[in-house]
């Protein structure tokens, strides 16, 4: 059996869902702030699940899904070009820097440097979330040590990755500094900061799924005699698949 995947009812679907984890978000926070009733167990729980500032909820399980999914197309385009004998190192290496996200995203191992970053330099303003300026420097540094490899990719392809590198960089760095700014005046319980947050994951989720959307583009582009077959089983214990 064939298995045939779909670019842009893949990416629509994606799209749709975060549509709705951000109906969702809104929702919590419109509860979060004009609701009486805050002991209710339904609000509290809708809050849980879609508030896209806590952790280990549905938009937290997305993100790291995408962005997981991200590393292994990477790993598989890698492992095409070495099979092909073609230079295969910057693949693999994006696809370790996709899982480390998705793992960041999911336990949050950003913020175990807040402290200490703002401790040491004294942070505030645009800095007052300290923790980026190290994941910024780190970022510089690949995006230059990259340079050469995105400037030999397919130029539609390329273009996909510049947008989802934007959208995901300035939700993650930009919105994140804009909001630390104003939650260093205002707090961070605030209907402005929800709203900057919101906005910052959204931009995020957007580049993550736009990401995914460009490996796809790249695989049926460079990879036209790929596929993924299903055949039926030879014996009772063991499913053939190839790839």
């Amino acid at each position: 059996m064939k298995f045939e995947l779909r670019k842009s009812k893949v990416i629509r679907n994606l799209f749709i869902v975060v549509g709705i984890l951000l109906l969702g978000n809104l929702f919590a926070v419109f509860l979060r702030f004009n609701t009486e009733g805050m002991n209710s167990k339904m609000t509290r729980l809708i809050i849980k699940l879609f508030d896209f500032n806590l952790e280990a909820n549905l938009p937290t399980y997305f993100s790291s899904l995408v962005l997981l999914s991200n590393g292994v197309l990477l790993a598989l385009i890698g492992s095409r070009h070495k099979a092909i004998g073609n230079k295969f190192w910057h693949w693999l290496g994006l696809s370790i820097i996709f899982v480390f996200l998705a793992f960041d995203e999911m336990i949050q191992i950003h913020e175990q440097l807040r402290a200490p970053m703002e401790s040491l330099f004294n942070t505030t303003g645009l800095l007052y979330f300290a923790w980026f300026i190290p994941y910024t420097l780190v970022t510089i540094i690949i995006a230059l040590a990259y340079f050469k490899f995105m400037m030999r990719l397919p130029k539609h392809v390329l273009k996909l990755f510049v947008i989802a590198g934007i959208l995901y960089v300035f939700g993650a760095v930009g919105m994140e500094a804009i909001g630390g700014m104003h939650a260093e005046v205002e707090g961070q319980y605030t209907f402005a900061y929800a709203m900057m947050y919101s906005f910052e994951e959204l931009l995020e989720m957007s580049g993550a799924v736009v990401f995914f959307y460009a490996l796809l583009v790249y695989i049926t582009t460079e990879f036209k005699n790929l596929k993924v077959r299903f055949k039926p089983k030879k014996n009772k214990n063991s499913n053939v698949v190839e790839a």
